[in-house]
């Protein structure tokens, strides 16, 4: 650390009167700038709110103890990203968070108004919002320097994964594999009607015919669990469907997206994988599936490359923590 900020964390904690009281302190050093406690109450605020409310007295002080490790691990690595993407001359403009701010509101179909009072719920200000959404933005394109940009995914790992596990059925038993997608409608939900929930479906579903992954727009947007995992919801024979998936289903090949049906309180579409009966399995055709595969595993090394990537980071960095 330099002397510079040596003496300047010195002289701003230190108390000007005997009796005067510190309000806020140090909690870590990254490199030559700090983190404050100030700064993890703002970020935690909402997690350490469920928690006070939510977790057993007796286990509370621990839950909050952890917590706030967790979210300084956060803000830490934010930093040291934020530290490297200035030295590499990588900025996002206030432009450009603004645009990308308008777009999430649309992509969920909300209102301005709607989509604030969102964020109040989760104890979250617009200011706040946009800048993780900046964070994100200059993370993504740091990491498209550092990382994306050296690796490079083949048509044989394509080819190999595919042939070794993409659509293949499990346990011998005859079924259907299946991705879905789904938006509900009510209190609590994104949309409030059903009239909502088919708009955003028929949005999705044409971001898919237009040639987007499936399962990516399904981690993004599905309102279902299923989410989670791309929209897989794994291999059902035909009679542990709802009648409206029979439906949905009914005719499509391996490969193919449904069109929209309506199944309880969500509007739902899907895409075949694969289909078993008796000793014939069919597949979804490589070309339908290739770009989910290679999105599939960009994440994986990406995932692998990202974690080395910032352990050598932060080896090369001064960090210290003081919570």
């Amino acid at each position: 650390m330099s002397y510079f900020v040596r003496l300047l964390v010195f002289f701003v904690f230190l108390p000007v009167l005997a009796h005067a009281e510190v309000i806020d302190r140090v909690v870590a050093i990254v490199n030559d700038d700090l983190i404050t406690l100030s700064e993890l109450d703002l970020e935690g605020a909402p997690l350490f709110e469920r928690i006070r409310e939510q977790a057993p007295p007796e286990e509370r002080a621990e839950a909050l103890a952890s917590a706030r490790k967790d979210i300084l691990a956060n803000l830490i690595e934010r930093k040291l990203i934020a530290q490297r993407a200035e030295g590499r001359g990588i900025e996002v403009s206030n432009e450009e968070v603004d645009m990308q701010y308008y777009r999430v509101i649309e992509q969920n179909n909300l209102s301005e108004e709607q989509f604030r009072s969102e964020l109040v719920k989760a104890g979250i200000t617009p200011e706040i919002y946009k800048e993780n959404l900046r964070s994100q933005m200059i993370r993504q394109r740091l990491l498209g320097v550092e990382i994306r940009s050296k690796v490079v995914i083949t048509n044989e790992q394509i080819e190999e994964y595919y042939n070794s596990k993409y659509g293949q059925q499990s346990d011998g038993n005859d079924g259907l594999h299946i991705l879905q997608i789904g938006c509900v409608w009510g209190p609590g939900s994104k949309s409030a009607s059903k009239e909502e929930s088919r708009m955003r479906a028929e949005q999705l579903r044409g971001m898919v015919m237009a040639g987007e992954n499936f399962k990516e727009i399904a981690k993004s947007y599905s309102d279902l669990p299923s989410a989670a995992d791309g929209g897989d919801i794994g291999i059902f024979s035909r009679d542990e469907l709802s009648p409206a998936m029979q439906e949905g289903l009914n005719g499509l090949r391996p490969g193919e997206v449904s069109m929209i049906i309506e199944n309880g309180q969500s509007i739902q579409f899907f895409k075949l994988l694969s289909s078993k009966s008796g000793n014939v399995i069919t597949q979804a055709p490589l070309e339908t599936v290739r770009e989910e595969i290679r999105a599939l595993l960009m994440e994986q090394q990406l995932k692998d490359k990202f974690e080395n990537w910032l352990v050598q980071l932060r080896e090369i960095s001064y960090v210290e923590e003081q919570l």
